[in-house]
């Protein structure tokens, strides 16, 4: 099942929607850290000082809704020099949009972000990843790129540190690969205090999304 739908995700990036959908970087060894959901008044700040002390960049995909809660954060987040993305206003699945309401939701979070924090965005990641062939090229039309992702370690299922770094360390990150993590998790914070200096010591890099290329690997 994995095989057939990273086989799905190489079918939409390289060729059906070349440019506009990403779901690995470009060749070469950075891989990129992704967070979604926030940004949250405690665990963001957390994950933004352990990126600091390691001198790593990441991107952030924010929901337009939270960031009207938190926004100074979202200020924190720019400043710090990571890249950001729309996760929609609202964190609805797009495919449950009419054309009317997805545009409205990607307009809408879009010019959250920029009044907040003075920059505009042209990254989305969908919520929970949900996507269908119409919706994609709908956000195409729309002058989007979807970010998707290679490797998640499913942060959102809550069941403790421990596990977490488990299925971490028994996948680790590999050249090319963007990784899904949520920002809103106590857990998440915890193991990658752990796992990141893990993975600089055995030569890892990292890089944001802004600063990669599609893949025709």
């Amino acid at each position: 099942m994995r095989r057939a739908v990273e086989l799905g995700k190489r079918l939409l990036q390289e060729r059906l929607l070349a440019g506009s959908f990403l779901w690995k970087m470009s060749p070469g060894p950075a891989v990129a850290l992704t967070f979604d959901d926030g940004p949250h008044p405690v665990h963001t700040p957390a994950i933004l000082d352990l990126l600091a002390r390691h001198d790593v960049k990441a991107t952030f995909f924010v929901v337009g809704e939270t960031v009207l809660r938190n926004p100074g954060i979202l200020r924190d987040i720019v400043a710090a020099g990571h890249c950001v993305g729309s996760h929609t206003q609202t964190h609805q699945e797009l495919p449950s949009l009419d054309a009317r309401g997805l545009a409205g939701e990607l307009d809408l979070c879009r010019r959250t972000i920029a009044d907040v924090a003075g920059i505009d965005v042209s990254l989305v990641r969908p919520p929970r990843g949900k996507v269908s062939l119409p919706v994609l090229y709908r956000v195409r039309g729309l002058g989007y790129q979807v970010v998707h992702w290679s490797k998640t370690y499913s942060d959102y299922v809550q069941d403790g540190v421990e596990p977490l770094l488990a299925r971490m360390r028994a996948r680790p990150p590999e050249a090319g690969d963007i990784l899904l993590f949520h920002d809103t998790l106590p857990f998440t914070v915890q193991a990658l205090a752990t796992i990141l200096p893990e993975w600089l010591a055995a030569g890892q890099t990292f890089a944001p999304i802004s600063l990669a290329k599609p893949s025709l690997q």
